[in-house]
């Protein structure tokens, strides 16, 4: 009977594994001459975990983006348009919410990252999926590193 104990721990780790999911889609590349971002405020969760890999890999960070800017022409017909200008050439999005816990303690967390050219207002690569947050960040660093596949 002492067996019992370590078959329901691989069955538990087994099903918990199951559980995760991820879907990373990769659609260019970095410019490793201009690793400038805009990431949100705050340093907690995955926000946090992201921020200090970029941090570690030589970004710059930014938390605010620059100035709101309004155009048009004043006359018979006005047309004026207001945009919120990027002081970086990458933009982070990430969105998260913690739905349980893992069995190693780690946030179980349901995901959607974005990482987002400024330049070209295309994505670089998404992640988004629900398991343990080391999960996700293991996969945001592959996806930094990562090339598009040609189809």
């Amino acid at each position: 009977m002492k067996l019992t104990k370590p078959i329901t721990l691989v069955a538990l780790l087994f099903t918990l594994s199951a559980c995760a999911v991820a879907d990373v889609q990769q659609y260019g590349t970095i410019d490793p001459n201009d690793k400038t971002v805009t990431v949100h405020t705050g340093g907690g969760g995955l926000n946090g975990q992201l921020k200090g890999i970029l941090n570690s890999r030589g970004f710059k960070l930014t938390v605010d983006s620059g100035p709101k800017v309004t155009e048009g022409t004043m006359g018979e017909k006005t047309r004026l348009v207001s945009y919120e200008t990027m002081r970086t050439r990458y933009r982070l999005q990430v969105h998260t919410k913690i739905y349980d816990s893992c069995i190693t303690g780690d946030p179980a967390i349901i995901y959607d990252v974005s990482f987002i050219d400024n330049q070209s207002g295309s994505e670089i690569f998404t992640i988004n999926g629900r398991g343990c947050q080391s999960w996700a960040v293991d996969e945001f660093k592959k996806a930094l590193e990562a090339k598009p596949e040609k189809y």
